[in-house]
């Protein structure tokens, strides 16, 4: 249930409170006990949703957290050359660069060639993403 969900639920709990409060003392206990069924059932199915909606709150705050992480990272210790991110070594671009798409995904695997393939092409021992024979090497 989201956000919408469990106001909504709030509101029709709210609603019934309304009712109970309006029903005469003369009418019969049946009533009575019916609208209170559906007050614990409207404040149940809310409490639900609010439960949802934190957990969903707590999982948001840890993959910012985690996204903060990464971008800090990125920033401090890798640097961008040829359209391919490296190890930064003292402010310069480093040895083979790493795998664009695992990269992407926050898996930091660095390019090698495929010593099986005629030519020995830059591939990533991942994805097993083809970079071609040459021009991934930091210069």
């Amino acid at each position: 249930m989201d956000i919408a969900g469990a106001i909504a639920g709030v509101t029709a709990a709210l609603g019934l409170v309304k009712e109970l409060r309006d029903i005469n003392a003369q009418l019969d206990q049946a009533e009575l006990k019916l609208k209170i069924a559906d007050l614990t059932t409207a404040l149940s199915d809310a409490k639900l949703g609010l439960v949802d909606v934190a957990q969903s709150l707590r999982d948001k705050d840890t993959e910012i957290a985690d996204l903060k992480k990464l971008v800090k990272y990125r920033a401090e210790n890798l640097i961008d050359q040829q359209g391919f991110r490296y190890p930064n070594k003292d402010g310069k671009a480093d040895g083979l660069p790493y795998c664009p798409a695992c990269e992407a995904k926050g898996i930091f695997i660095r390019l090698a060639q495929d010593r099986n393939t005629p030519g020995h092409p830059f591939k990533c021992p991942s994805c097993r993403a083809d970079y071609g024979y040459n021009g991934v090497v930091a210069r």
